[in-house]
């Protein structure tokens, strides 16, 4: 073999195992990706404290899930057969003629992207119908976790220790102040009204970058009309409307109002449209089912540490020396 076919051999060989090392990457960054998803997936349902009823409940709803899912994919690969049929034809067709293409070719091609379409179409109407059913097994309490979770691999603090889903709130800082700020006199309010929201204006503009003075005066006048409603609340008022208030209580810029503004525009434009909300993306994952039916085993197999002594003295009891002075006396 020449020294320049050698050249072109090793060079061939070289790509050839590249191409192999780039696919074992893809699958290993796939394998990570799912592997993160199911992590994520199951600091929630830690997070929830569901009950052996729900759990089972939610487990049937995906079972049937998983049923449609499953005819589902039978009709879809016969469309999808068409659908690679058709679109190859009319790849065919444009590299042969150009843009005169037979009309047969097009309409065939519209024909099956439009049956594929209604077929994915008909699927999403058909799954938000488990999610509303998985919805009436949740309580509010925990559609409220489910709202406020942002998918994680180490389990947030809250979930470290699972507490009844929605007991804390996640506002809690923003409450503190709201709450400081109505215990504040009359007179003190007025007189020091301006320095009270510096902190927060500090806080977000370390971590977001400067606002400008037309950001910033718009936002004063916005927080300052909230800050003044909730003093004017009964103390009954404030403590049934200071979640919503807390909430409000967050500096806003104009990145941030703009992406509210897209998404309202989104929700007017997909009114009527099926749709998964937070609870239908997480529980309709098809991941979901094996985390449940993995978590109900722990759960049906968990069993209570026994109850100590009254006496042990790590409870706040007596020792046995106290208990037997205590009997002879």
């Amino acid at each position: 073999m020449g020294k320049r076919m050698l050249i072109i051999a090793v060079f061939g060989c070289l790509l050839a195992f590249a191409g192999i090392v780039r696919g074992e990457e893809k699958d290993i960054q796939e394998k990570s990706k799912s592997l993160r998803e199911e992590i994520s997936l199951t600091n929630l349902i830690n997070g929830l404290n569901l009950t052996e009823e729900q759990f089972g409940k939610i487990i049937n709803v995906l079972k049937e899930l998983d049923e449609l899912r499953e005819s589902y994919k039978e009709k879809g690969e016969i469309v999808a057969a068409d659908l690679e049929k058709s679109l190859d034809e009319l790849k065919k067709d444009l590299i042969t003629h150009g843009s005169n293409i037979s009309p047969e070719t097009g309409s065939k091609a519209n024909a099956t992207v439009d049956k594929a379409e209604e077929l994915q179409e008909e699927f999403k109407v058909k799954q938000a119908a488990y999610q509303s059913k998985i919805e009436e097994i949740l309580t509010e309490a925990q559609k409220e976790v489910i709202n406020t979770f942002k998918p994680c691999l180490l389990p947030p603090k809250s979930q470290k220790n699972p507490v009844r889903a929605g007991q804390a709130s996640s506002n809690e800082r923003e409450i503190a102040i709201l709450r400081k700020i109505r215990s504040v006199r009359a007179a003190v309010y007025e007189e020091k009204r301006k320095k009270i929201l510096e902190e927060q204006f500090k806080k977000f503009e370390e971590k977001h970058g400067k606002l400008t003075d037309e950001e910033k005066a718009k936002e004063e006048a916005r927080l300052f009309g909230l800050v003044d409603e909730a003093r004017g609340m009964s103390d009954e008022e404030f403590e049934l409307n200071k979640d919503e208030l807390a909430s409000q209580f967050l500096i806003k810029n104009k990145a941030e109002e703009l992406s509210e503004q897209l998404k309202e525009i989104t929700e007017y434009r997909n009114q009527g449209k099926p749709k998964l909300d937070r609870i239908g993306r997480f529980f309709l994952n098809p991941k979901m089912l094996g985390i449940l039916e993995a978590k109900l085993i722990v759960v049906k197999n968990f069993t209570p540490p026994p109850a100590k002594d009254l006496d042990d003295p790590g409870l706040g009891g007596q020792d046995d020396s106290n208990a037997k002075n205590r009997k002879k006396k």
